[in-house]
């Protein structure tokens, strides 16, 4: 059963789940896929054409104001202009064929597996899409139309948000971890440019770009929010794993800070690059991504199955990827 529920501001922060394990990732698709499946096939030329022929309508939730969203946009989405609406104020009676839309939803999925028991997936995303066709008669909770996939951005909750979730809690306090202004612009950015030069883009492929060499001399700033512990069989929270433990293998020089830093440094515009790491989890599927804060370009990305925290394996991994950057 897949269900897509439209959130405003405050069922952003206060979302109801009865998940008994959260999927979501902070990471981009850029191609034709599900949201929730592994398939993908790369960008659809026609599709592409389509959405670059039209203004793109952003449909975003009131979690920051809509010029706080005009502003990062402005400076980095050129590849179609564009509008912005609320998620409470879009009606969806408005939309036609062939219109280009990027509206953040959240999507909830059952499945039963063979021995019986069925669990719940949710996946909160920046959709990305062309309007083929509306639908006569949806069923309750379904999108209204049938569309072309272009690009989803997947974001993640924090540990308060999945622990609640797995204990069952009636009321749901928490936050997403990357929904923050500063990652948004690179997200944007990243996503405009791998569309207009038709770059297909899968979360779940590992690459080292060249343009790792950099962090030879740079320094790899590492969001503190991201530093968290999660036990995955039992829904509850752990201690942290302590920074000197996670970079014992790691060679090059690092600087862990709170978010704001990175943000100032992303939405000022600084003249020099700057990368910074960000942990993803999506079920049982571990994503440890490097990004350009000046550019969104992803320069590297490790795909791990079956692993629910962040480990020193995986900066001892990171650092050899440095090392062979050439």
């Amino acid at each position: 059963m897949n269900k897509i529920i439209r959130l405003n501001c405050n069922s952003l922060i206060v979302i109801v789940l009865l998940l008994a394990s959260i999927s979501a990732s902070s990471q981009m698709r850029i191609g034709d896929f599900d949201i929730a499946l592994y398939k993908f096939k790369n960008l659809d030329k026609k599709t592409v054409s389509r959405f670059k022929d039209k203004t793109t309508t952003f449909i975003l939730p009131d979690y920051y104001p809509m010029s706080s969203f005009q502003e990062i946009l402005s400076e980095v989405w050129d590849i179609t202009p564009f509008s912005l609406i609320s998620s409470k104020d879009f009606d969806e009676s408005s939309v036609k064929v062939d219109d280009a839309l990027a509206e953040f939803l959240y999507g909830g999925i059952t499945r039963t597996k063979s021995s019986g028991m069925t669990i719940d997936y949710g996946y909160h995303v920046l959709n990305f899409t062309v309007v083929d066709k509306l639908k006569k008669k949806p069923k309750e909770d379904e999108l209204k139309w049938v569309a072309s996939k272009i690009a989803t951005i997947y974001f993640t909750p924090d540990v308060d948000l999945r622990l609640q979730a797995g204990a069952g809690a009636k009321d749901f306090k928490g936050d997403l971890l990357n929904f923050r202004l500063g990652y948004l612009k690179n997200f944007f950015q990243f996503t405009n440019n791998c569309v207009k030069e038709n770059i297909s883009v899968n979360l779940y492929d590992d690459y080292a770009k060249p343009e790792l060499k950099n962090l030879k001399d740079k320094t790899l700033y590492i969001d503190n929010n991201f530093i968290y512990g999660y036990n995955a069989f039992n829904g509850n929270e752990k201690d942290a794993p302590k920074i000197e433990d996670l970079v014992e293998d790691f060679s090059f020089k690092y600087k862990v800070v709170d978010y704001e830093e990175i943000e100032k440094m992303i939405l000022e515009n600084q003249s020099t690059e700057f990368y910074y790491l960000m942990y993803n989890q999506i079920n049982s599927n571990k994503i440890i991504t490097v990004i350009n804060g000046k550019t969104g370009n992803i320069v590297y990305q490790e795909h791990s199955l079956m692993s629910y925290n962040i480990k020193s394996k995986d900066f001892k991994e990171l650092d050899k990827q440095i090392k062979k950057a050439k």
